[in-house]
């Protein structure tokens, strides 16, 4: 399941766990993780390292806190992280970027479950909107 991120702003997340590539199993404590381990993608575009400088550190048990800047949430869609440290065997994670102001709908403290409805089927209709005028274009394109 992929964490729901808000578009264009600094959010920590909690990567790994980095486990030892040898046995499996054991937990990675010690690694470095720089800016440039940390590889992103947006809406499954080329990997580029994160734009965040500070490196991830070590929380527990193999756990890493990972600082992301607006820079790298700015995207609305699919952001993969992906890290392949030596010494640990790969680690990936999967978010969903959403515009600022469904966020909030959705998760501020205030927004009532028929705000937070409204506010799902503004963004359905949305879509149902945009997909249709595409597929019209592409039809007509088609055909003429």
């Amino acid at each position: 399941m992929a964490l729901i991120l808000k578009q264009s702003t600094a959010v920590d997340v909690l990567i790994g766990p980095f486990v030892d590539e040898t046995d499996g199993k054991t937990a990675e404590t010690g690694l470095t993780i720089s800016q440039a381990d940390v590889r992103l993608s947006k809406n499954a575009q080329n990997m580029a390292q994160m734009n965040d400088s500070t490196s991830a550190a070590h929380d527990e048990l193999g756990y890493y806190n990972c600082e992301l800047d607006a820079t790298d949430t700015d995207t609305i869609g699919t952001l993969v992280l992906a890290v392949h440290e030596s010494g640990a065997l790969p680690v990936r994670h999967e978010f969903q970027v959403i515009e600022e102001g469904i966020y909030e709908t959705l998760y501020a403290a205030s927004a009532d479950l028929e705000t937070k409805i409204d506010a799902i089927d503004t963004v359905v209709d949305a879509i149902l909107v945009d997909t249709g005028t595409t597929l019209d274009t592409k039809i007509n394109n088609i055909q003429g």
